[in-house]
């Protein structure tokens, strides 16, 4: 490391202040040594006593001006989310199912909801995953929604981000399919592209006329022009959210069981090796089809939980994720039953 007076003319400016030993400080920082020492230890990696040095002043003012500068947001502490795709869990994922991408978060202990880590973390891999004439799908879900919350202002030109299931009523979370398109589109200065129905018809005959109708079916054109679709994973429980948002019902989903349902993505049941399973919920729904979802270049699942782990290991055998987000725990119980 070059010498302490070194680094300190790498930051010297025109205009000068004298500290008690006769070293000059930048003006920039506006007297203040908190900042100045906190830029030292930070980004140009002084250790304390050659800071104390500069500044004049004893380590253990040192150590106080960075408390201070901690205390008053100086300083913005975080960890690089691209590292944590490198960790074994993730490189193992990616190598047993093909995938393009894998975040894998650190277990916490049960400190926090995975829901709400999950979601932090999916945020961070989809802001640097989204690029300019983007066409994001949009599937609802409670980590859906706390990646919503946790997305940052973004400004990317000619972007769209669409609703790819009819509108259900919103859970007891309060939120609905359109909702999480209205946020993620609000943060990302996008324009939102609703889909104008309900998610589930009474019957057949009223899904199918509503689906000729010109305005729906200009809906479902955007829907097969997406080429990037975000979704969650639900599993087949009775505290599913399938079943908490009104889209069907326990004994409706009996019939899938029967069939050896795992999983549901955006209202389709697909089984253990990710065969999708067509049955009286497929007849009324209003929304994307599991084979539409495997035709998007970039299919990204935000999930976690062990309880999910039959349902996530059935979406990654059947190729419906090339990216996908989780914790540790899921991540080696989904590896453990492959």
């Amino acid at each position: 490391m070059k010498s302490p007076k070194t680094q300190a003319g790498k930051a010297s400016s025109t205009a000068k202040l004298s500290t008690s030993n006769g070293v000059t400080a930048p003006a920039m920082y506006q007297n203040d040594p908190r900042l100045w020492a906190a830029w030292l230890y930070y980004h140009d990696e002084l250790n304390q006593n050659q800071i104390a040095t500069l500044l004049g002043v004893s380590r253990a003012s040192v150590v106080n001006y960075l408390q201070e500068a901690r205390a008053n947001h100086y300083i913005k502490i975080s960890v690089r989310s691209d590292l944590l795709t490198s960790i074994k869990l993730a490189e193992k994922l990616k190598e047993t199912f093909g995938l393009r991408e894998c975040m894998v978060i650190p277990d916490d202990g049960g400190l926090l909801t995975p829901t709400q880590r999950i979601g932090k973390a999916g945020a961070s891999l989809l802001e640097g995953a989204l690029n300019p004439d983007d066409v994001v799908g949009v599937a609802w879900g409670r980590t859906i929604q706390a990646l919503a919350n946790n997305l940052t202002e973004q400004h990317l030109s000619n972007m769209y981000v669409v609703q790819v299931v009819g509108s259900q009523r919103s859970t007891s979370d309060g939120f609905s399919s359109e909702e999480c398109v209205s946020l993620i589109s609000l943060k990302l200065h996008a324009k939102a592209a609703n889909l104008h129905a309900p998610a589930a018809l009474s019957n057949k005959e009223l899904r199918d006329a509503l689906l000729s109708e010109t305005i729906i079916q200009e809906q479902f054109a955007r829907i097969r022009s997406c080429n990037k679709i975000l979704f969650g994973v639900c599993s087949i429980k009775d505290n599913s959210l399938v079943f908490a948002s009104g889209l069907t019902n326990v004994e409706e989903s009996k019939y899938y069981i029967s069939k050896g349902a795992v999983g549901v993505i955006a209202g389709r049941f697909y089984d253990a090796d990710g065969t999708w399973i067509q049955g009286p919920l497929d007849d009324r729904l209003v929304g994307i089809t599991l084979d539409e979802v495997r035709q998007i270049p970039t299919r990204i699942a935000v999930a976690g939980g062990t309880d999910k782990t039959a349902a996530m290991l059935g979406a990654l055998r059947g190729n419906y994720i090339n990216m996908l987000i989780t914790d540790e725990q899921t991540a080696l119980s989904i590896l453990e039953r492959a």
